[in-house]
């Protein structure tokens, strides 16, 4: 067994255990970051975007942010079921923390639109080429780095220790110990880290079916197959837990539709409104133009049955989505030679019945598994609808209303992705975890997607990019308030 000492201790070494070791050790103390990976970024190197409010390079392009605004619709968009002190808090950083990261050499390019017509836009990317989350994981581990903080990869956090007086005073972790690289066979190490003050930002519990049962009852992970990220198996909420803290009440999937897996061009055809989705029994069930707001379509698909849904559009709705090109969101979203590819993609995914092609609806039917009247009555309804210029079922707007009357017509058989978990300790705006009686627990913090009362029970695609903003955000305030106690202590 070894034992390490240290002022402030980091479990968890993505965007929010980064961001807090960076805002910590620019005030000089001395900082440990423990990963359970083999390298530092975990889920913070996947997102292309991130929320702020007024920031410089919003003003610089004439995008005058209301922060009151933006406020006010995130809290009645959850229905105020937030915490408004921490939803406050997380939006008056973000702005500085786009000069902050920029500092650190991350260069933002532009601010835009991640749905049609969003005002004001709060979606800050980098170069297109290379995700945002990467070039920002990369600018904080550097910027750690030269300030000396101490990355402990391969390190799992198992339970926190706490003192006689019941605050937390550091951690015991595991840690992957190479005993004979020849082999390649691996004992574990115990790691007791004693801290006087401890950050908890492990990501989530995405990967801990036990947890999403409890936190989030009636969700099918059986149901809805994991998408792009890691899947953590919630040890920050877990030891929070044990070491007393309490539980925010709502929690929210980030999940998405319509989402298959594999054949990425695909992605240039699902993302269309043009398209129609039908379930199981060959009905439509929503408005498509949904499509843009990811959370709303994934809690469409979820209401069907074994949360299916199949995609149809035909060969005129491909030549126009080629002929449109893409927009900036499919733009950073969607591989670049995705057009080049797509032919062979539709043969492919054709080949192992992801797809399938037909002259006919009733030829779709009986690929979907549907009777093949309900099928053909449901499109002869849309085609209808279209010539009238009005969707009087789901009110999907005439722009998007383009007739499917003529094959070849092809569907594509998706359903939802989940992305990663949002919620769980209770917190303070200082990102101090709090007991049962909403009082601070002692040394302890908790940042990212491991504290509740920033998202209700739908993610909020509105603020687009605010689960990697928050996260940064979080950690920043904790990393800055844990400091400064130490230092005043």
């Amino acid at each position: 067994m070894k034992e390490l000492s240290t002022d402030l201790l980091i479990l968890g070494g993505g965007a929010a255990g980064l961001s807090a070791a960076a805002a910590a050790c620019a005030r000089g103390i001395d900082v440990t970051v423990c990963e359970a990976n083999a390298q530092v970024g975990g889920n913070g190197l996947f997102p292309r975007g991130i929320f702020a409010a007024d920031s410089v390079l919003q003003r610089k392009n004439l995008i005058f942010v209301d922060k009151d605004a933006i406020f006010s619709a995130c809290m009645k968009d959850a229905h105020y079921k937030l915490d408004g002190r921490i939803v406050r808090a997380l939006i008056e950083k973000s702005g500085d923390t786009i000069s902050w990261l920029t500092d650190m050499g991350v260069e933002f390019t532009e601010v835009i639109h991640h749905l049609p017509n969003q005002s004001p836009e709060v979606f800050h990317i980098t170069d297109p080429k290379e995700n945002t989350g990467r070039v920002v994981i990369r600018a904080l581990r550097r910027y750690c780095e030269e300030r000396k903080v101490t990355f402990l990869t391969s390190t799992r956090a198992m339970h926190l220790l706490t003192g006689d007086d019941g605050k937390v005073c550091g951690a015991v972790c595991t840690q992957k110990n190479p005993s004979d690289p020849a082999s390649g066979t691996e004992e574990d190490l115990s790691v007791t880290i004693h801290a006087k003050k401890v950050i908890v930002c492990c990501g989530g519990f995405a990967g801990n079916k036990e947890l999403i049962s409890r936190f989030y009852p009636g969700f099918k992970s059986e149901e809805v197959p994991a998408g792009g990220g890691m899947r953590h198996p919630g040890d920050g909420v877990r030891m929070a837990m044990e070491a007393g803290a309490d539980i925010e009440g709502h929690f929210t999937m980030e999940i998405a539709a319509p989402k298959i897996a594999g054949h990425a061009p695909l992605n240039l055809l699902l993302g269309k409104p043009y398209n129609v989705w039908v379930n199981s029994f060959g009905q439509r069930f929503a408005g498509e133009e949904i499509v843009y707001h990811f959370a709303m379509s994934a809690n469409a698909c979820m209401r069907q049955p074994g949360s299916k849904m199949w995609v149809i559009f035909n060969e005129d709705l491909i030549k126009k989505t080629l002929a449109d090109g893409r927009d900036r969101v499919e733009e950073i979203h969607i591989p670049e030679n995705a057009e080049e590819m797509l032919p062979q993609t539709l043969i492919d995914a054709a080949k192992d019945g992801t797809l399938a092609k037909s002259d006919t609806i009733e030829g779709l039917a009986s690929f979907i598994g549907c009777d093949k009247k309900v099928l053909c009555e449901s499109l002869s309804e849309y085609n209808a609808a279209c010539a009238s210029r009005r969707d009087g079922l789901f009110a999907k707007p005439a722009r998007y209303l383009l007739a499917l009357d003529k094959g070849p017509y092809y569907t594509i058989a998706a359903g939802c992705d989940m992305l990663i978990t949002h919620g769980g300790i209770r917190v303070n705006a200082s990102f101090e975890a709090l007991n049962a009686a909403h009082l601070p627990l002692g040394n302890l913090y908790v940042a990212g997607v491991d504290f509740g009362g920033a998202d209700a029970d739908v993610y909020n695609v509105e603020m687009s990019g605010h689960g990697f903003g928050f996260a940064v955000n979080s950690g920043r305030i904790a990393g800055e308030h844990a400091a400064k106690k130490i230092l005043s202590e």
